[in-house]
């Protein structure tokens, strides 16, 4: 039995769960940090040779009123247990972000979306890999072909919202906008997609898959929770395994392909370069060389909202996608490894780090939280799962640069004896060609 039972009602708790929930409601990060279409525009209309000029929307909300108002809500949870110790940090959580909101266009809102998303060079905190790196490594990835996009934005939303209904029972809705700076975002149980975008049927599956079947999904989960309603808004620190597990849906459906896990390097080495001093048109052309220009211009946005264009002080909410990516998998990895499938279960019951899934499993256990209602279409086939789980562990063994240099120094044998070379020493009879050119 968890120790804090007894000493909280659960009606008590889902009292302060629903009033987080109602505080964080005004606070719209992406609504406060979003360019118009117009600025792009006049950006490329002007040679996209000056920095660009954006004007932000007023925030909806009084910033000195809101932090008052989380910190009194902090102040009426009070009991030593580990599910009120994460509502008070869910409160400072909101606090540190309407703080950022506040601070747009300094360096200060750098350092709270710092402390909020990670840095581009922060190191797992369950492995000493860095992040960069990783982001490095899917950038140098080869292209892949390049499918066309024909749909448009209002046949993929046909697409996706059909895709999903039958796992989300009609539950989600999928709407087109024009005030949007990716091709697509979710909301509680809304997927927006980008007015003149156009999508191949490969990303409209993938969109399917990490907007309605990911993001709307555990938000819904989070919703029915019967006390902890905070679960549909997410958990403290739960963006970098939402954003990670997006891509992870893309993946275990199969519809991820490299160009998307370049696009996700590239962005994080943009941030990274930001971060360094680096302005918007040092960004852009960087990403220039690698991108159509509407698409430099519209990761380079991704950098910069709300930031400094000047350089030194962007966005960093683009670095967690490699770390949450790499983190979530490894979860499932470990969760599946040990035959663990009610934990699994329980990180699907609302949005959360990785990190919290146990306790939210062991509150299953108690009654204070339910599972999930609406189970993402690669939990389908279990069998399936751990068979991905079973081909990752095993490779794991294998070293690929060993695997490479074996089959480097059997080609270089090959051109050696093709040549009339002499046979390296040591060289298997095996590896001989089966004839040889005539002098």
């Amino acid at each position: 039995m968890l120790a804090f039972l007894g000493v909280t009602a659960t009606d008590q708790l889902r009292q302060l769960s629903d009033a987080i929930v109602a505080a964080q409601r005004p606070i719209r990060i992406l609504k406060a940090v979003n360019w118009d279409a117009s600025v792009h525009e006049r950006f490329f209309r002007q040679g996209a040779k000056e920095l660009p000029r954006p004007e932000l929307s007023p925030l909806g909300f009084d910033p000195g009123a809101k932090l008052k108002e989380l910190r009194a809500l902090k102040r009426q949870i009070r009991g030593r247990n580990p599910v009120e110790a994460l509502l008070r940090e869910k409160c400072d959580e909101y606090a540190l972000t309407v703080q950022m909101l506040a601070a747009r266009g300094t360096r200060r809102f750098y350092e709270a979306s710092r402390r909020i998303y990670g840095d581009p060079r922060d190191r797992f905190p369950d492995s000493a890999v860095d992040n960069l790196a990783i982001a490095r490594l899917w950038a140098a990835r080869p292209r892949a072909r390049n499918e066309e996009a024909t749909l448009t934005a209002e046949e993929a939303a046909k697409q996706v919202e059909a895709l999903c209904a039958p796992y989300l029972g009609g539950q989600v809705k999928v709407v087109v906008r024009a005030r949007l700076t990716a091709n697509a975002a979710a909301g509680a149980t809304r997927v927006t997609l980008k007015k003149g975008a156009l999508f191949t049927p490969r990303q409209v599956h993938a969109l399917a898959h990490h907007e309605g079947l990911w993001h709307v999904l555990t938000s819904t989960n989070g919703y029915a929770q019967p006390v902890l309603t905070v679960m549909g808004v997410g958990l403290p620190r739960h963006i970098e395994s939402q954003e990670g597990g997006g891509i992870v849906s893309e993946f275990l459906s199969g519809y991820i392909t490299d160009e998307r896990y370049i696009e996700l390097g590239e962005r994080t080495i943009a941030v990274d370069m930001a971060a360094r001093g680096a302005d918007y048109l040092e960004v852009y052309r960087y990403l220039l060389a690698r991108f159509p220009a509407p698409k430099a211009a519209q990761m380079s946005e991704r950098v910069f909202r709300g930031g400094v264009l000047e350089g030194g002080a962007p966005f960093t909410k683009d670095v967690a996608y490699q770390r949450g990516y790499c983190r979530t998998f490894n979860f499932l990895r470990a969760a599946l490894e040990g035959r663990d499938l009610d934990l699994v279960r329980a990180f699907l019951a609302g949005k959360m780090s990785v990190d919290e899934a146990e306790l939210v499993r062991d509150l299953v256990e108690e009654g204070i939280c339910a599972g999930p209602v609406h189970l993402p279409a690669w939990f389908d086939d279990v069998d399936r799962l751990n068979a991905t789980v079973t081909h990752s562990v095993t490779m794991n063994r294998f070293s690929l640069p060993s695997i490479s240099r074996y089959y480097a120094r059997r080609r270089e044998r090959k051109k050696a004896w093709a040549e009339g070379e002499p046979a390296p020493e040591g060289a298997q009879p095996t590896d001989a060609p089966k004839s040889r050119p005539t002098p």
